[in-house]
């Protein structure tokens, strides 16, 4: 009931055009992802949190390096093959282009309360069901879903939707494949915030979520064919799940 409500007032916060996100000393907090967190600490306790915690292991994070650098190199590789794609020259190239670059580690930082609440949240909500992926893809989906929508007639974008599902499919077979959450923090972020930097983004949330929070809109380092550009997140969307496909269900700690 209380995903529910807090699905309905993030859906009303975009229909009224309000913010539905914030910012603590740089830490980026998505609000609804804030209150479960709360409701969390409160509900469980300390103690159930230390599980999650417990799952804070650098070992292996490096092997998802290749997984996340492949969709871009792919993409980009077969664009300039077809020449149908050539780097551009956006507005903000060296003070938000070139500079999230070098500040990566920041907004890392930044997201990673964000993120480990999430992982928590999706991590309970699997020990919980005997269907372990489908639980938390509906949860992803109510959570996040009314990002879709651009108020305040509600339309939406096919390309959007298709990426935004195979993103919470990804993020719910990763987490039952991993119970790690820097890898899971790692993959997700990193994935993303590649995506928005080389191909941009007009969504203000992600912008200022993932990169830097003072710009509105942001065209990416490189310029694709108009007939391309639609299908573009789609197929990075695509090749960041298919690695996972591949990817080893870790036997649980004892």
């Amino acid at each position: 009931m209380l995903v529910f409500f807090l699905a309905a007032l993030n859906f009303a916060l975009r229909y009224f055009e309000l913010p539905n996100y914030f910012f603590v000393a740089g830490f980026r907090f998505y609000g609804i992802i804030f209150l479960v967190g709360i409701f969390i600490f409160f509900y469980h306790g300390i103690e159930n949190l230390k599980v999650s915690f417990h799952s804070m292991s650098l070992s292996k994070v490096y092997k998802f390096l290749f997984p996340i650098l492949l969709p871009p190199l792919l993409i980009i590789g077969t664009l300039f093959f077809l020449k149908k794609i050539e780097l551009g020259d956006p507005d903000y190239f060296y003070e938000l282009g070139l500079s999230s670059i070098v500040d990566f580690p920041i907004y890392a930082i930044w997201n990673f309360p964000q993120f480990f609440i999430l992982f928590h949240l999706l991590a309970t909500i699997e020990s919980s069901f005997k269907l372990k992926v489908v639980p938390n893809l509906l949860m992803l989906v109510c959570l996040f879903s009314a990002e879709l929508f651009i108020p305040p007639k509600f339309s939406f974008d096919s390309s959007s939707i298709i990426s935004f599902a195979i993103f919470c499919v990804a993020a719910a077979l990763f987490l039952n494949k991993r119970e790690n959450v820097l890898a899971f923090t790692f993959y997700f972020f990193s994935s993303i915030w590649l995506a928005l930097l080389l191909f941009g983004t007009k969504s203000e949330t992600l912008l200022q979520l993932f990169l830097a929070k003072t710009y509105t809109s942001w065209d990416g380092f490189f310029e694709i064919d108009k007939k391309l550009t639609l299908f573009i997140f789609p197929v990075y969307s695509l090749l960041t799940f298919l690695p996972l496909l591949f990817l080893k269900k870790e036997k649980p700690k004892e």
